[in-house]
Formats: structure tokens, sequence, C-alpha cells
């Protein structure tokens, strides 16, 4: 098949499309990207977005293992940013306090 000749209904995928971050990368080679089925399971409950760009990876690996000893449901899309479900809100926060001190 030619590489132009694109079948009706095939899938082509856009040499064009936004590139993942540097961090994104890292964190997708660490495991910690989680499934587009999960990132849209927690995101349709409206809860909080934590931003994880100033974070480096051995510190979002601690976030990301404190949310699962306290049962926290998380994941973490592309941007990247930790999705957190509504009910445990309360809960990340706190771990958020105690790893990196009370917001100011």
């Amino acid at each position: 098949m030619d590489e132009e000749e694109i079948l009706e209904g095939e899938l082509v995928e856009d040499g064009d499309e936004e590139k993942l971050s540097e961090q994104a990368q890292q964190l997708a080679a660490a495991g910690l990207i989680s499934e587009e089925i999960d990132i849209f399971d927690i995101a349709a409950t409206d809860g909080p977005a934590y931003e994880l760009e100033d974070l480096t990876l051995d510190q979002i690996a601690e976030l990301t293992n404190s949310l699962d000893a306290r049962g926290i449901r998380w994941a973490i899309d592309g941007n990247p940013q930790l999705l957190v479900h509504r009910n445990h809100e309360r809960k990340a926060d706190e771990v958020f306090d105690l790893i990196f001190g009370p917001e100011e």
C-alpha cells in the first residue's frame, strides 16, 4: 500500500499533534501516567486537579505512594496534572500538606 493511500475508516496519526512535555515523558516512562479510562473516571467526579510541573519525578512518586497508602483515588494525565476523586479531596490536601507543607 502506498504511504499516501488511506483506506476508509483507517486511523491516521498526525505528526503535528502536540508532543508530551519532558516531565510527562518521564512520568510515562515511570508508569505514572494513567490509562485514559482511569483519567476519565476520576475527571467525571469533578474533583480537584493539581499541577505537577514544579515537582520532580521523585516527589511525584512519593506523593502517589502516599495517596495510595491512604486509599485515595487519583490519576495523572498527559498535561501532567494529578486528578483526585471528588470524595477524596480533603484527604489529598492533607497528603500535600504533609509532604510539601501547608499552603501560604
